[in-house]
């Protein structure tokens, strides 16, 4: 990201130089910004004022020193670090500092796309639920869950944005300001909080299912101004999926229904137990089955070739079938032909062994997209290996894998993802081939954002 520095730019605290605003919602404006003492990049969310309760303005500064103490301690890839917080009513605007994650939000995806495949969803679904685990074990609650706050980085890793948020200035329930707007994200917030009644764990799981119908249909369950919304929420039953996607597979509508549930105690009993169902429905009747340390994920086999076709079709059309499932965001489909296919190409012999590297590639790359970060980080390495035994240093199979390698420990928080990137971009530069000039963009804009922040 380009950004030219005025010299008369914002410093906050002397530390912190406001460079470019990137954001902004009820709650306030996120702006890029250069940490003058720890010299790197870092997202800085500048609080309006009117969050701040007047009448008690002791107990905001208790609740927001008690909340950032906590949220400064939370460690999880998922999780953007909070750096800093400073709340002074008398200084000026509050905000707080946070790790820069670059990417997009769910709101602007859906913009862009609308719909998204189903599969993608349950992605996206599983990633968040391993996020909430970690976060209701210690336990903090969002309390405000919304396509605006999950981020999906350069990799497709989901972030959640803005935990404890909304518990420090009270967003959490909706209730209007001196300007007569309201705060809290109504469209997103379940009945207890719409009651003003104390939330827990399946609060979350209620606004997560509302975030998923909505990345299904197009549509949040209850449309219209806030306080409409609010009675829905507490009183009217939203219409099934199915109807307004009609052909959604009926055990992913069910989970997410379960999960829109009026009382608490009717929905799934915790994060875990809805990533459980959410993950294990098929898509089709014949499905397989990926299994992680962390979790067992069960891969649809939806538009799958059937074994007679895939004896039909020569292996190169099969290939060109499952990379165009891939381009497709069919991730879960794509995933189990290009191992089945890179199997199939192994055992064709020596002459083959390219094509069969290049299948075992895509596997991983759809392993990543899915959420399975280690297990492709196992295959990329192997194959690296495997292919620095036969190809030279500037293979562009091999800096590939070297770069998704890089980019892979980075997504789970090892830094040494940075120096596998500066060696792919160093052997890069040094060839300097013409159809490389692409990959040498892509690796230096991951390269400088790594080295940003």
């Amino acid at each position: 990201m380009m950004v030219l520095v005025r010299s008369d730019a914002r410093v906050l605290n002397e530390r912190y130089e406001l460079r470019q605003r990137i954001g902004g919602g009820a709650m306030g404006e996120v702006w890029l910004a250069h940490d003058s003492e720890a010299r790197r990049a870092v997202a800085v969310k500048l609080i309006h004022r009117e969050l701040l309760d007047p009448r008690a303005p002791e107990d905001v500064i208790r609740r927001f020193e008690r909340e950032a103490e906590l949220l400064a301690r939370l460690r999880h890839h998922g999780i953007p670090t909070l750096h800093d917080a400073r709340l002074d009513p008398e200084a000026g605007e509050p905000y707080l500092v946070m790790e820069l994650v670059l990417g997009q939000d769910l709101t602007e995806i859906v913009e862009e796309r609308g719909r998204l495949p189903e599969d993608e969803v349950v992605s996206i679904a599983v990633q968040i639920c391993h996020i909430l685990e970690y976060t209701h074990a210690i336990p903090v609650i969002h309390r405000d869950l919304k396509p605006a706050n999950i981020m999906l980085t350069d990799y497709r890793r989901v972030m959640i944005l803005d935990f404890g948020v909304a518990r420090i200035f009270r967003t959490d329930y909706a209730r209007l300001t001196q300007h007569n707007r309201v705060l809290g994200t109504v469209a997103y917030m379940p009945p207890e909080q719409c009651e003003g009644r104390d939330v827990n764990p399946r609060s979350d799981l209620y606004s997560l299912s509302c975030l998923l119908y909505e990345l299904l249909t197009g549509v949040p369950p209850f449309i219209g101004d806030a306080a409409r919304v609010m009675y829905h929420h507490q009183y009217h039953a939203p219409i099934p999926v199915s109807v307004l996607c009609p052909g959604v597979n009926p055990g992913l509508e069910s989970v997410i229904m379960a999960g829109l549930e009026k009382r608490a105690s009717d929905r799934p009993a915790t994060a875990r137990e809805f990533r459980e169902r959410i993950s294990s429905q098929p898509l089709e009747p014949e499905e397989s089955v990926v299994t992680s340390s962390h979790m067992a994920v069960r891969v649809p086999a939806l538009h799958s070739p059937s074994r007679a076709m895939a004896e039909i079709l020569p292996v190169e059309v099969r290939v060109t079938q499952a990379q165009a499932l891939f381009d497709e965001g069919l991730i879960a489909q794509s995933m189990p032909m290009f191992a089945s296919l890179a199997q199939e190409l192994e055992e064709l012999g020596s002459e083959y062994v390219d094509e069969a590297a290049k299948c075992r590639f895509r596997h991983a790359r759809c392993q990543a997209h899915l959420g399975l970060q280690e297990e492709a980080l196992k295959g990329l390495r192997t194959l690296a290996e495997q292919l620095s035994a036969r190809s030279s240093p500037d293979d562009r199979l091999l800096l590939e894998v070297r770069f998704q390698v890089g980019q892979l420990l980075l997504d789970i928080g090892d830094q040494h993802g940075i120096s596998e990137l500066a060696d792919v971009y160093r052997v890069l530069t040094a060839v300097s081939r013409p159809e490389d000039a692409q990959m040498i963009v892509d690796v230096r804009r991951a390269l400088t954002r790594a080295s940003l922040g």
